[in-house]
């Protein structure tokens, strides 16, 4: 985000006055979630992550990735206030219900254990809370997971940014660009003369992305698919442009000047102008949207330049008399251990 928001440098004055950016809830289920042993695990819970997390009381939230926020084992300040399920009782009964009642619920089932979390990255924000669920033990009959809207954010970072979703979604795109090629088609050659560029394209895009160690967010980290539907665009456009041409009786050296002649003229034309489209989003002051307008930039741009050089070697191998020729040479050639010596 642009420093000069007015709603970040509010949170920013926040932070810096409270040492807190936001709150993550342990919420904690049981059939009496106020009974001295879940109290007990709650403290020790707290006290295990905090000590995991380097908190610091002396320097309190503003030192600290993680800090101790108002929770139901605050109301208990001595440990003979847990020692039975009467003197428990009790307290709560004695606490004003507008201070209780943010702890825990009416019917006692369900509490809360609150901590305050620092504004921070999300790769360091999930890390905070992968601590602290690896911490969650609880005891038998007593169920306990984090909840808050930094856990939702964080986890839905963690999973779009996880190579291996970004792979498997990028082969499924060809998959089903392929499986649609083929079905409008019914050919598996001109099926697969597009879709050769179309990965490579895709590739190289992500390798260019990962060696120049763009960031991804989530907005960038889905324009694998937009490179497979761009260069199915233009490949398919190419290579029909290109097999009409051939069928109006051209040698294919001169379909290839007439397809790029006329419609790869164009399709250089349409990409280009996206391409500059999408760059100006490199200017933005707010890094999401410039880092995307960068990634944008770059995907469409190897999309284009891949359809356009390779497509051509493509048309030229999948011609008929060109693959007469490689079978053709394929069987004069000797087999390894059977040439005269």
């Amino acid at each position: 985000m642009p420093s000069s928001l007015p709603a970040l440098r509010d949170l920013q004055q926040l932070q810096k006055v409270s040492g807190v950016g936001g709150e993550v809830n342990v919420v904690v289920e049981a059939e009496n979630a106020a009974s001295p042993a879940v109290v007990a695990w709650m403290t020790d819970y707290q006290s295990r992550v905090l000590r995991r997390l380097k908190y610091n009381p002396q320097r309190g939230c503003r030192g600290s990735d993680l800090c101790p926020a108002f929770s139901l084992p605050d109301l208990f300040t001595t440990p003979a206030s847990v020692s039975s399920q009467e003197r428990v009782d009790a307290l709560l009964d004695a606490v004003p219900p507008y201070l209780t009642q943010n702890v825990i619920a009416p019917d006692r089932k369900t509490a809360t254990l609150a901590f305050g979390l620092r504004l921070m990255s999300l790769d360091r924000q999930f890390a905070v809370l992968r601590v602290m669920q690896s911490e969650l033990n609880p005891p038998a009959g007593v169920r306990a997971r984090l909840a808050g809207l930094p856990v939702l954010t964080a986890a839905a970072n963690d999973r779009l940014a996880s190579p291996l979703r970004r792979w498997l979604a990028l082969l499924a795109s060809l998959f089903v660009v392929g499986l649609v090629l083929l079905l409008s088609f019914r050919s598996w050659r001109r099926a697969l003369i597009p879709l050769v560029p179309i990965a490579l394209a895709t590739g190289w895009s992500a390798l260019i992305v990962f060696v120049t160690r763009i960031p991804l967010n989530p907005l960038s980290v889905v324009l694998g698919t937009l490179v497979v539907a761009i260069a199915t665009e233009f490949s398919v456009l190419l290579s029909e442009r290109y097999r009409r041409e051939r069928e109006d009786g051209l040698v294919p050296a001169a379909a290839l000047r007439a397809t790029y002649k006329s419609t790869g003229a164009a399709v250089m034309a349409s990409g280009t102008t996206a391409i500059a489209g999408f760059a100006v989003l490199v200017l933005s002051e707010i890094r999401m949207l410039r880092d995307f307008g960068l990634v944008t930039v770059i995907d469409l741009g190897v999309a284009l330049v891949g359809v356009l050089l390779v497509l051509p070697a493509v048309l030229m191998l999948a011609e008929p008399d060109a693959m007469r020729r490689r079978v053709a040479r394929f069987r004069r050639k000797p087999l390894p251990g059977n040439s005269l010596s």
